[in-house]
């Protein structure tokens, strides 16, 4: 959720990029909106870590070994987390088809319980998975994630969750795109909800506020720049993109501490914000 980020994995984009060829033969496979440059994204690994370092949170590094592609920076979607310990997820994309097992076998190795999806046709990405509270999971179905992973969810989670709530996601720019239920809404605290509502169904939003949410309205310039993408660092403290300066300025008038960092080439290129580039191992 929310509490304090103790513990988290990250990978750096020297090891999923590997060099600039690498990058120009790769990066339209990938369906990134543009190439990154290898060494500006570098520096803007290495900054994003050291930010989170100098918040107080251990950040273990993927080791290049089991980096299997330029999506293996977004570390967030592979692997679920739950009560029970990590989910390995199955990735509707099939560019990142290798990146659970790979990041399941790391997390093992590390001394953390990880178990596998129980269905081959289940699909499911960290990305569409939202803990509203400890025993509430919001789960986007659409076409990164379907019925089967949310059922198979379900089942792993067992009794530690009263509810699993299914968000049908819209089709939005296709199949190609990156959607996940993350895209528009990302929790700040165990009360406040950044949302983007235009993409949000009518009947999952009033069920927010019927649970109590307050849903904080993303300025509609920062959708495209990933500004509804928010790490939560603790219940008042945040990371955005730098480039989303209208929603930077609202939620530091709501209250909240806001760190910021730059991801023109790790973020940006291939769409995946602050959570998408980090898998919290341990809040407090």
């Amino acid at each position: 959720m929310t509490s304090r980020l103790e513990r988290v994995l990250v990978a750096h984009a020297r090891d999923c990029f590997i060099s600039q060829s690498h990058l120009t033969e790769n990066w339209q496979k990938y369906r990134f909106a543009y190439e990154p440059d290898f060494e500006k994204a570098c520096g803007e690994s290495d900054a994003f870590i050291s930010l989170l370092s100098e918040f107080g949170a251990q950040v273990d590094i993927l080791p290049p070994t089991f980096c299997t592609g330029l999506d293996s920076l977004y570390v967030h979607d592979p692997v679920a987390t739950t009560a029970n310990g990590f989910l390995t997820t199955s990735m509707g994309k099939e560019l990142r088809q290798d990146e659970p097992s790979a990041v399941g076998i790391h997390l093992k190795e590390s001394g953390f319980e990880v178990s596998s999806l129980s269905s081959p046709s289940a699909r499911l990405e960290g990305g569409d998975i939202v803990w509203l509270r400890p025993d509430l999971v919001a789960v986007g179905e659409g076409f990164r994630s379907n019925r089967e992973g949310i059922e198979a969810l379900r089942e792993h989670c067992g009794n530690s969750v009263s509810e699993i709530v299914s968000v049908p996601l819209p089709y939005w720019n296709g199949p190609s795109d990156v959607l996940h239920l993350m895209s528009f809404i990302s929790p700040l605290s165990d009360r406040d909800l950044l949302v983007y509502s235009r993409l949000m169904p009518v009947i999952f939003r009033q069920r927010l506020l019927d649970y109590g949410f307050n849903l904080i309205e993303l300025p509609a310039q920062d959708y495209d720049t990933i500004g509804c993408n928010v790490l939560a660092l603790d219940e008042s403290t945040c990371l955005i993109e730098s480039r989303n300066v209208a929603t930077i300025d609202l939620l530091k008038d709501r209250g909240f501490d806001v760190r910021t960092y730059s991801g023109q080439h790790i973020s940006l290129a291939g769409e995946g914000g602050p959570t998408c580039l980090t898998r919290p191992l341990m809040r407090s």
